[in-house]
């Protein structure tokens, strides 16, 4: 009977392990063949836990958390080229390299502040669609418990085998409209001052 028992166990468990083993080849094949929608599940995920954090974490450690997947996964030379759209060839090297750099603080900022408190939400990803070979767009909705949908839609580019945000909508409370109504009527520098007092909203914010 012990024999028999135990012959039984060794199956269950071999059973078992097999069932583990092929969940998580499913989900390895699942991000290989769609590793655009990696990129935004895997940045969902930290944008979760930092939410649940949020007792824990003051707005710089949540800044610094944020700031190490979004530098990674994030193409910001090209997200704020998307961001003037024609205006950015109103702007000299230097200027596109100082306006690059203040819109990366003020989107992870922008993710810092809103992202500081969980409440049962959730993240799905809504809608993903191929644009061309090398770019898919992945709609992420944020569900509150009572259905409510906050949807944050990602263009990713393939940027030598390495899938990348290139695109996002909304843009994190950056008004790039604002920005480049202000390149065309003022021009960059004015851009630049517009963006600078945008960041003196966060006291707490990491020295660059």
């Amino acid at each position: 009977m012990n024999a028999k028992y135990k012959s039984l166990r060794q199956t269950a468990v071999c059973v078992v392990a097999t069932l583990v083993v092929v969940a998580c080849i499913g989900v390895w094949s699942a991000a290989a063949s769609e590793p655009a929608r990696a990129v935004v599940e895997r940045f969902d995920s930290l944008l979760l836990s930092t939410m649940k954090q949020g007792r824990d974490l003051d707005f710089g450690a949540r800044y610094d958390k944020l700031a190490r997947r979004i530098d990674t996964d994030f193409d910001m030379p090209k997200i704020a080229r998307h961001s003037l759209g024609t205006s950015w060839a109103a702007l000299d090297a230097a200027q596109q390299r100082a306006y690059v750099a203040r819109m990366r603080r003020m989107l992870i900022a922008g993710y810092a502040r809103t992202y500081d408190q969980y409440a049962n939400q959730r993240f799905d990803i809504a809608r993903r669609e191929k644009i061309d070979p090398d770019s898919r767009q992945v709609d992420a909705a944020l569900i509150a418990p009572d259905g409510t949908r906050q949807v944050t839609r990602y263009t990713l580019a393939d940027e030598r085998g390495r899938w990348r945000v290139v695109r996002m909508s909304p843009s994190m409370g950056f008004d790039a409209s604002r920005a480049a109504e202000i390149v065309q009527r003022d021009g960059a520098q004015a851009v630049l001052a517009w963006m600078d007092r945008g960041l003196a909203r966060y006291p707490q914010l990491p020295k660059a």
